[in-house]
């Protein structure tokens, strides 16, 4: 019997109505010459490429009263085709039509009763061209796992030809249904391991606490993020902003001040919640936190499973000059990959995820939604960074133009800024509570402005001292 592992099944719950907890994306494809592209084609595309993948046609067993973790059983009568939908947006086009869509889309919980994706082919875009949404639970892949999953949608030339696929299997496969005294007797074991799992966490958070070297004058309060407008009650509604920017002009801004690329977007995202919170007199006067999430996996891991942690890294929004941010935030990043590493840090979703039945999280993050601002707060929003192709790609036949990521909103986070590295761009995907974040187009046009900002003060740095 496959079982999810506790990070999977955290996924499922933390999920409420308002909370949805799937991810997915947005790829823009223009048919190529030759290619009689439409929604029949694009079907039997997706058949044959993931029809053999075993874990797609998973479907969850729960346990009933959350009792327990649920299982990954098969589903017998499983057809792709019947996860994919079509839709047509309607004239005049406009980004934000599309996005307004999307948002609606995207903002429905997922049907726990099968496989846990989906995929809506829009059409009626400018040059007969299409979009590709994809919706696919937590709870089955993790960002970087789901970058994997391009190898196998995803090809180098729009006529690659392909041998019929072998059976994709998992390491431990999905069975039939669990008996019902298998699924007891497997729960009452692990609810008699909580106790020491939760009494590692506590021991962990008191060590972190006692051990922290912290000047005397800092108070408690200093290691929360200050309340930004996003920071409250997250409702049901969605929306979706995005913005690209060059990843070459990134990497010599990298290369150039000696840091890594997760610096550097953060630098940037930094700059523009920055200009975005002053225009809005909103601005804390402390720093607001980003969490990044860390991939835990090995590079030849190709495994579709959950495998992360988070690190809370200062964004250095309360400094104006953008070297000063820039090196800021490297100095925050290395202390937290650096506790992260020594085990100094407390892992809140191992904790979430070990030490509490799936029932009582459930009930436990529901009342953080409805909490909003009271709820301390760790960090201010969720900025994470995906790899993807540093080439161009084709879909069905049709070259992929550009991919917006699309992420899961965090109770009383009503912003997720995810960052996607594909043909020499990093494409930003801004998901977010339209009541929290108004005017999230004007925040995603702010960071290629940003960006500029950040290259004129390295080239700046440069004219004053050539060594640079």
């Amino acid at each position: 019997m496959q079982q999810l592992t506790p990070q999977d099944a955290v996924f499922l719950s933390i999920e409420t109505p308002e909370l949805p907890a799937h991810i997915g994306g947005l790829a823009f494809l223009a048919p190529t010459e030759g290619v009689d592209f439409s929604y029949d084609h694009f079907v039997e595309f997706v058949r044959e490429r993931l029809g053999p993948i075993e874990r797609f046609s998973w479907q969850l067993q729960e346990v009933p009263l959350g009792l327990d973790r649920p299982y990954w059983v098969t589903r017998e009568d499983f057809d792709p085709a019947d996860h994919i939908h079509s839709i047509r947006i309607p004239a005049p086009y406009s980004p934000e039509a599309l996005s307004k869509l999307v948002g609606r889309i995207f903002e429905r919980p997922m049907d726990r009763s099968r496989p846990l994706w989906d995929m809506v082919l829009i059409e009626g875009l400018p040059g007969e061209r299409y979009v590709m949404l994809w919706r696919m639970h937590h709870c089955l892949m993790d960002g970087a796992s789901g970058a994997n999953l391009s190898e196998q949608l995803f090809d180098l030339t729009a006529d690659a030809k392909r041998p019929a696929p072998a059976k994709i299997v998992d390491k431990a496969s999905a069975t039939k249904r669990v008996e019902d005294r298998d699924v007891f007797i497997r729960a009452a074991r692990n609810a008699a391991e909580l106790p020491l799992k939760q009494s590692k966490y506590i021991q962990s958070a008191l060590k972190g606490l006692f051990e922290k070297k912290a000047p005397q004058e800092e108070s408690a309060e200093s290691t929360l993020a200050p309340v930004a407008p996003w920071n409250g009650v997250v409702g049901g509604h969605r929306g979706l902003a995005w913005s690209s920017v060059s990843l070459e002009d990134v990497k010599r801004i990298k290369n150039t001040l000696g840091v890594t690329v997760n610096d550097v977007v953060l630098a940037i995202t930094g700059g523009a919640i920055r200009g975005y919170l002053q225009d809005q007199d909103e601005l804390p006067e402390s720093s607001l936190v980003a969490s990044v999430p860390c991939s835990m996996r090995t590079a030849d891991d190709k495994s579709l499973g959950n495998q992360i942690r988070e690190m809370p890294i200062s964004w250095a929004t309360n400094i104006e000059d953008p070297i000063e941010r820039i090196m800021a935030i490297n100095e925050s990043s290395k202390k937290a990959k650096q506790e992260a590493h020594d085990g100094a840090s407390f892992d809140l979703i191992g904790m979430l995820s070990e030490s509490l039945l799936p029932g009582a999280l459930n009930l436990f993050m529901r009342g953080a939604a409805a909490a909003g601002e009271k709820m301390p707060l760790p960090a201010n929003a969720v900025v994470s960074n995906v790899p993807m192709a540093p080439f161009p790609l084709f879909c069905a036949g049709a070259r992929i133009e550009q991919v917006v990521p699309i992420s899961l909103l965090a109770p009383t986070q009503g912003l997720n800024i995810t960052v996607l590295s594909y043909d020499g761009q990093l494409h930003f995907g801004l998901v977010h509570d339209p009541k929290l974040v108004p005017h999230a187009w004007d925040l995603a046009g702010r960071v290629a402005k940003s960006l500029i900002d950040l290259q004129e003060a390295v080239d700046r740095g440069i004219d004053a001292d050539p060594s640079l």
